[in-house]
C-alpha cells in the first residue's frame, strides 16, 4: 500500500482506492493457483480487500497519533530552556545597543575635535596651490620679456615660422600668468602679435590661394589655426576666388561685347564656370582645410560673389532689354541659365554628400534668383507688350462679313496657341510666380479679341441690307456662331491649364516655408508671399465645378465668357432678324391707313372681303414653306460646335430635335408674334374687313401646320374674336386674353354688354 501517496498535493481517494484495487487482485489472482482457494465473486474479493487495507489504515492511524503524542511531549519538554535562551539573547541585545551608542559618541567628538584642524589644512593646501602658481606666474613674468624680444627679432628678420612658434610660447606664458595684473595689457600685446604675424604672411597666403599650392597653404593653415586666425584665413581664401571670378566676369562681358554675337548666353557661360570652379575647388579645400565644414568654402564664396558682381547682373541685363527686341527671350534665356545653375550644383552637392542648412539654402537662393526679382515684376507687362503687338497684327479688317467670319476662324488656334506660349515663357521665367498678374493681363487681352467679334457681328448685320432674301449674311452669323463656341471650347480647356498651374504654384509656396528644397519662392518675402497666396485662393474660389452646359460665374474670365454669351446671343439674333426681313418686307403692305379723312378707316390697299388670303401674307406663307430648304442644309446635322453656340443661345436646342426645325420654330414665332402687333395696330375694322383677317390668319395657320407647327396662342386668340358673332363676342371670347379681348372688340365696335 502506497502510504505516501496520501500526502500528496493532488491526492484523489476514489482514485487511490481503484488503483490499490486493482493491484491487489492482480496480486490475488496470481498467488492463488488453486481455484478452490478463490473467492466465488468479485464481491468477496472486494470484501476481502476492505478488510485488509482497512486494518493497515486503523495502524498506520495508531502509528501516527503516537507520533505526535510523543513529539508534543518533547515540545512540552524543551519549552522552558528555549525561553531562558532568548531571554538571554535579549540582554545581550540591550548591552550592544548600549556599547554603540556610547561609540557612536565618541566618534561625534573625534569629529568636532578633528573639524577644524581639517579646515585648517584644506585652506593651507588652497594657498599652497596659489603659491605654486604664483610662483610659475613670476617665473613665466621673467621669462616673459625674454619671450618678447625673441619675438620681435624674428619679426625684424621676416622668419615666419619662427614667430609662430615665439607666439604659441607666449600664448602659454599668457595662460599661466592669467592670476598676476596686467593680464589685459599683455593680452593685448598678444593680440598685436598676432595682428603682426597675420600682416607679415598675408601675401604668401594671398599668393598661395591664388596658384592653389597645397602644401604651402597647408603650412599656413595649421599658422592660422595655431593662433585662432583661421576664420581670417578663410576670408583670405574667398577674397582670392571671388577677385578670380569676378575677373572672368568682366572678361566674358567683354568678350560679348566686342563679338556681338550669343550674346543672351553670358549668364550661361559664366554659371558653366563657376560650376566648373566650385567642383575643382570643393576636393582642394576638403584637403586643405581639413575640418568639418571646411569644403563649404566655395559655395559661401558663391553666395558672397554674385550679389556683388560688377557690373551687376541686374544692370547688365537692364541695359540689354533696352538695346534689343526680343526682351522675352533675353528673360527666358537669363531664367534658365539661372535654374540649371542652381540645379547643377545641387547635383555636384548631393554627389558630394556636402549638406547645406536650410539658412545655407535661402542665402543660396537669394544671390542665384535675387537679381531677378524685379524682372519677375515686370515680366507680364513685357509680356502685355508683345501679346498686343501680335494681337494687333491679326486684327484686320476685311471688306465683306465672309471674309472677317473666315478670319476669325483662323485667328482662333493662333490666338489660344499665343496664350499657351505665353503660359509657358511665364513658367520658364517666373516659375508661375507672376501668373496671377498674368490672368488680369490675359483677360484684357481677350476683350479686345471680342471686340474683333464684335466688329464682325456689325459687319454681318449691315450686310443685311435691304435685300428681300439675304442667305450669305445668314450662313456667316452660323459662321460666327461656330467661331465664338471653339473660342469657348478653347477658353475652358485654356482655364483648366491656369487652374491645375495655379494649384502646383500654391503647394511651391507652401513647401517653401517646411521643405528644404531649393525654391524661387524664397525671394519673396513673407508679405508678398501671403498676397500671393491670398490672390491664388481668390482665383480658386472661382474655380467651383461648373454645371450645366454654359456658366461664368465659376471660371477666371467670367467677364470673358459673360460677353461670349452676349456675342453668341445677338449673332443669333441677327440669324433670326436675316430670315425675318421678308416677313417684314410683306407685312408693311397691311399698315393701317394714315387717311384720317376715310369713313372706314380700312387698312391701305385692303379688299372689302375675299375668300382668299391677300397677296402679303400668301407670300409670307410661300416664303415660310421655302425656309426649310435653305436651313437643313446648314443645321440639319450641325458641328459640335455650332451645337454647343446655339444652345448657348436658347434653351430649346438642348431638346432632342434637329437644329433647323427649333430655328424655323423660333422664325414662325417671331413672324406670329409681328403679324399679331400689325393687326393690333389697326383702329378700326368693318365685318368685311375682320372676315378677310381671319380667312388670312387661318391661311397663315395652315400654311403653319404644313411645316409641323402651330400659330401662336395669341394669334389663334385674335382669329376666334375675330370671327366671333358681335352678338355673343363676350360669350365666345371666354379663356382670351382680356388685352386680345378688349383691342379686338374696338376695332370692331362691338358695344360692350357690360
Amino acid at each position: 500500500m502506497d502510504i505516501a501517496a496520501l500526502s500528496d498535493d493532488t491526492f484523489n481517494a476514489i482514485d487511490w482506492i481503484n488503483v490499490n484495487y486493482n493491484k491487489y487482485a492482480a496480486e490475488h489472482a496470481d498467488g492463488c493457483r488453486d481455484k478452490s482457494t478463490l473467492p466465488d465473486d468479485t464481491d468477496a474479493l472486494a470484501m476481502s480487500f476492505i478488510d485488509k487495507y482497512v486494518s493497515k489504515l486503523h495502524l498506520y492511524i495508531q502509528q501516527v497519533h503516537c507520533a505526535v503524542e510523543e513529539t508534543g511531549q518533547k515540545l512540552v519538554s524543551g519549552m522552558p530552556r528555549v525561553i531562558k535562551e532568548s531571554l538571554l539573547l535579549q540582554a545581550e541585545g540591550e548591552e550592544l545597543k548600549k556599547r554603540m551608542q556610547a561609540m557612536r559618541k565618541e566618534m561625534t567628538d573625534v569629529q568636532e575635535e578633528t573639524g577644524d584642524c581639517m579646515a585648517t589644512l584644506e585652506r593651507l593646501n588652497t594657498i599652497q596651490s596659489k603659491l605654486q602658481k604664483a610662483k610659475e606666474s613670476l617665473q613665466e613674468s621673467d621669462g616673459w620679456g625674454n619671450l618678447i624680444s625673441e619675438l620681435e627679432d624674428c619679426f625684424e628678420h621676416n622668419n615666419m615660422k619662427g614667430a609662430f612658434e615665439k607666439l604659441l610660447s607666449l600664448q602659454k606664458s599668457l595662460q599661466v600668468q592669467e592670476q598676476l595684473p596686467g593680464h589685459a595689457e599683455r593680452l593685448t600685446q598678444v593680440e598685436d602679435f598676432k595682428n603682426r604675424l597675420e600682416a607679415l604672411a598675408s601675401p604668401n597666403v594671398v599668393q598661395c590661394f591664388a596658384e592653389g599650392d597645397f602644401e604651402q597653404t597647408k603650412q599656413y593653415v595649421n599658422i592660422f589655426a595655431g593662433i585662432g586666425r583661421i576664420s581670417q584665413l578663410e576670408q583670405y581664401y574667398r577674397a582670392v576666388q571671388k577677385n578670380s571670378l569676378q575677373q572672368k566676369w568682366k572678361q566674358i562681358l567683354d568678350v560679348q561685347a566686342a563679338e556681338n554675337t550669343m550674346q543672351h548666353q553670358f549668364l550661361s557661360i559664366f554659371y558653366t564656370s563657376l560650376v566648373e570652379h566650385c567642383q575643382q575647388q570643393v576636393k582642394w579645400c576638403a584637403d586643405v582645410f581639413d575640418y568639418e565644414h571646411g569644403n563649404f568654402q566655395p559655395i559661401i564664396v558663391v553666395i558672397e560673389l554674385l550679389p556683388t558682381l560688377q557690373p551687376t547682373r541686374e544692370n547688365h541685363v537692364f541695359q540689354m532689354l533696352k538695346a534689343c527686341n526680343e526682351r522675352l527671350e533675353l528673360l527666358e534665356e537669363c531664367a534658365q541659365a539661372n535654374h540649371k545653375f542652381l540645379s547643377h550644383l545641387t547635383a555636384f552637392l548631393e554627389q558630394s554628400k556636402i549638406e547645406l542648412s536650410k539658412e545655407m539654402q535661402y542665402q543660396m537662393v537669394q544671390a542665384v534668383y535675387g537679381y531677378f526679382h524685379k524682372f519677375i515684376d515686370q515680366y507680364p507687362r513685357i509680356e502685355e507688350t508683345h501679346f498686343s503687338a501680335q494681337i494687333d497684327k491679326i486684327l484686320i479688317s476685311h471688306a465683306s462679313a465672309g471674309d472677317s467670319v473666315r478670319h476669325l476662324e483662323n485667328c482662333n488656334q493662333k490666338i489660344f496657341d499665343w496664350l499657351n506660349e505665353s503660359c509657358e515663357r511665364c513658367k520658364n521665367i517666373t516659375d508661375d510666380l507672376g501668373l496671377c498678374k498674368l490672368i488680369d493681363i490675359m483677360s484684357g487681352i481677350l476683350k479686345k479679341i471680342l471686340d474683333n467679334f464684335s466688329k464682325t457681328q456689325r459687319q454681318i448685320a449691315l450686310s443685311i441690307g435691304h435685300a428681300t432674301e439675304n442667305w450669305l449674311a445668314l450662313q456667316c452669323a452660323m459662321s460666327l456662331l461656330q467661331c465664338l463656341a471653339d473660342f469657348q471650347i478653347k477658353l475652358n480647356k485654356f482655364e483648366k491649364h491656369i487652374q491645375t498651374r495655379l494649384i502646383k504654384l500654391k503647394e511651391n509656396i507652401v513647401s517653401t516655408k517646411t521643405d528644404k528644397n531649393y525654391n524661387i519662392s524664397d525671394i519673396l518675402d513673407n508679405q508678398e508671399q501671403t498676397y500671393l497666396l491670398n490672390t491664388i485662393e481668390k482665383y480658386q474660389q472661382k474655380l467651383v465645378e461648373a454645371s450645366g452646359a454654359y456658366s461664368s460665374s465659376s471660371r477666371f474670365f467670367s467677364s470673358i465668357c459673360d460677353q461670349v454669351k452676349m456675342h453668341c446671343e445677338e449673332t443669333h439674333e441677327i440669324a433670326l432678324n436675316v430670315l425675318l426681313k421678308p416677313v417684314e418686307e410683306h407685312l408693311v403692305n397691311i399698315q393701317p391707313s394714315l387717311n384720317l379723312n376715310s369713313d372706314s378707316l380700312l387698312p391701305a390697299n385692303m379688299p372689302e372681303f375675299s375668300f382668299v388670303p391677300q397677296e402679303c401674307i400668301t407670300q409670307i406663307g410661300q416664303y415660310l414653306l421655302t425656309l426649310p430648304q435653305h436651313l437643313e442644309p446648314l443645321l440639319f446635322t450641325p458641328s459640335a460646335l455650332l451645337k454647343q453656340a446655339l444652345e448657348i443661345c436658347n434653351v430649346k436646342y438642348t431638346q432632342p430635335v434637329p437644329c433647323a426645325d427649333i430655328l424655323l420654330s423660333l422664325v414662325v414665332e417671331q413672324c406670329c408674334q409681328l403679324y399679331q402687333s400689325q393687326i393690333l395696330q389697326v383702329k378700326t375694322l368693318p365685318p368685311t374687313s375682320s372676315k378677310q383677317f381671319a380667312v388670312d390668319i387661318e391661311y397663315l395657320s395652315n400654311v403653319v401646320e404644313e411645316l409641323g407647327l402651330s400659330i401662336s396662342v395669341g394669334l389663334s386668340q385674335i382669329l376666334t374674336l375675330l370671327k366671333a358673332d358681335p352678338e355673343n363676342y363676350l360669350a365666345l371670347s371666354g379663356g382670351c386674353e382680356p388685352r386680345l379681348v378688349t383691342a379686338i372688340r374696338q376695332m370692331r365696335n362691338i358695344v360692350s354688354t357690360q
